[in-house]
């Protein structure tokens, strides 16, 4: 039972990911952590795998429909996302020798609501501040800072991803979700190859890795069709309401771990 339960919410997440930006993670991480049957590694993990397969069924589908991509910026914000990727793995494994299970699940859900809440008031901020970075360099530190956030938080980091896009490449809503995804793609790549090498990889249920995995890939292919069709207005209106949403799940799970 718990399988299916996972296997439907990890595929609309995962359709959410691709359609507006979300990445899948932000809505995974914490309905996941709020069914309770995982330890915090293992929602963390199920999640890195969701949200990456997710990632290649999505970018995959734009390519083939030639969606217009920048590569260049990709590849520069990818750069730093690996970077970012190892050290958010490398702390969240730090920290997890210190805190208790309870304890850095709430920890993960108030940074990441508190996240959520900027990024949403900042995307609905009529005429908002927006830069134009170019410089390549600069662009890998904004990579990086993305790929940090998003392995720490044990998510695909996509509204955050989407926030920063718009705030420093001026994007719409619409374009930026398409630069979020290809982003968390290395980001969570990093992460998984840094699992790998630590012989860090948490145990779980192969039955559910393997529903995990194949419901993400096609919520990815699902929500990147949608992308494609869908225009600026809904797709911003939907991020919001959802974002909006699963801020409250992760200040509700903060809360029930700081008190338990």
């Amino acid at each position: 039972m718990t399988t299916v339960l996972y296997g439907i919410i990890i595929i609309f997440a995962t359709f959410m990911g691709a359609f507006v930006g979300l990445g899948g993670g932000v809505i995974i991480k914490p309905l996941l952590d709020l069914i309770g049957k995982d330890s915090v590694a293992v929602v963390n993990f199920i999640s890195t795998c969701a949200v990456f397969s997710m990632s290649i069924s999505s970018t995959v589908k734009h390519i083939r429909s030639k969606t217009k991509i920048d590569f260049k910026l990709i590849i520069s914000l990818s750069v730093g996302a690996v970077i970012g990727g190892i050290l958010g793995s490398k702390l969240f494994d730090y920290l997890l020798g210190i805190f208790n299970n309870n304890m850095l699940k709430s920890l993960q859900g108030l940074i990441l609501g508190i996240l959520l809440v900027i990024s949403v008031i900042y995307i609905n901020i009529k005429n908002a501040k927006s830069f134009k970075i170019t410089n390549p360099i600069c662009i890998a530190v904004v990579g990086l800072t993305l790929g940090f956030i998003a392995s720490f938080l044990g998510v695909g980091g996509g509204p955050i991803n989407v926030a920063f896009v718009v705030l420093f490449f001026s994007m719409t809503v619409k374009e930026a979700a398409i630069y979020s995804v290809g982003t968390i793609f290395f980001s969570q790549l990093s992460k998984l190859i840094t699992l790998g090498v630590t012989h860090t990889v948490p145990k779980c249920s192969i039955l559910t890795l393997a529903v995990a995995v194949i419901c993400a890939v096609a919520g990815g292919i699902l929500g990147a069709k949608m992308n494609k069709k869908g225009n600026e207005k809904v797709i911003k209106t939907i991020f919001t309401i959802v974002v909006a949403l699963i801020a409250l799940v992760n200040f509700y799970n903060a809360i029930v771990g700081f008190t338990a």
